[in-house]
């Protein structure tokens, strides 16, 4: 038993200390060469997403078929024309 005891203490001792011995080695790597991924290089914009502009005028646009939704017939018709037109889009 006092073998046994005395093989997991050196066990414990072995892996505590390359744990220590690891963490020291992955904090000293400034110099290591960049990959391509990991450049600090500007990615292109993803062209889904919109300007900041562009996006908030689709929101005013959003907002004007709402409140067209309130109108009847003709009147929802003309409302949403008019905002197709203000918004340009057509």
């Amino acid at each position: 038993m006092t073998k046994l005891m005395s093989i997991f203490a050196a066990s414990a001792l072995a892996l505590s200390l390359s744990g220590v011995a690891f963490s020291a080695d992955t904090q000293d790597q400034p110099n290591t060469p960049k990959t391509q991924d990991q450049s600090n290089s500007p990615r292109p914009q993803d062209p889904s997403s919109a300007p900041p502009d562009q996006a908030k005028q689709d929101q005013d646009y959003l907002v004007a078929l709402k409140r067209c939704e309130e109108l009847q017939d003709a009147a929802k018709q003309k409302c949403i024309d008019k905002a197709k037109q203000k918004y340009n889009r057509m």
